[in-house]
C-alpha cells in the first residue's frame, strides 16, 4: 500500500503513537501539531486520509476541516476529539468530514476507517 495519511493533533504522544501503528500498517505518515504545519504539508502533497483533531489552538479541527476540502476536496477526514458534542459531530459531517471518532481512540477501529477510506 502506498496510502498517504495526515495525522494533526496538539498531543504530540498520540502523534508519535499513531505515526508507528499506521507506518507499520503500510500507510505513509506525515504529522502535524497545529493547523499551520498542516496547511504548509498540505500546499507539498496529497493525502489520501487526513486525522484531525477538533480542539486546537489557535485554529481548530472543525476550520481547519473546511479549509482541506476547499483545498483537496478528495483528502478523506477522520475527526477526532475528547469532548464529543451533537454539535461538533454534525458541524464536522456539514464540513464534509467522512468519519467522527472519539477518544480514547479504539486503535483497531481507526485503522480499520483508515483502510476503508483510502480505498474508497
Amino acid at each position: 500500500m502506498n496510502t498517504s495519511v495526515l495525522i494533526v493533533d496538539d498531543e504530540e504522544n498520540l502523534l508519535v503513537l499513531l505515526d508507528r501503528i499506521l507506518t507499520k500498517d503500510g500507510f505513509q505518515v506525515k504529522t502535524a501539531t497545529n493547523a499551520y504545519q498542516a496547511l504548509n504539508l498540505l500546499e507539498q502533497e496529497n493525502f489520501s486520509v487526513a486525522i484531525l483533531d477538533i480542539k486546537m489552538f489557535p485554529i481548530d479541527g472543525i476550520a481547519l476541516l473546511a479549509e482541506l476540502k476547499k483545498r483537496s476536496p478528495s483528502t478523506r477526514a477522520i475527526m477526532i476529539t475528547a469532548y464529543p458534542t451533537p454539535d461538533s459531530r454534525s458541524e464536522c459531517i456539514k464540513n464534509g468530514a467522512a468519519m467522527f471518532l472519539t477518544k480514547p481512540l479504539d486503535l483497531n477501529e481507526l485503522k480499520t476507517v483508515a483502510h476503508s477510506l483510502a480505498l474508497a
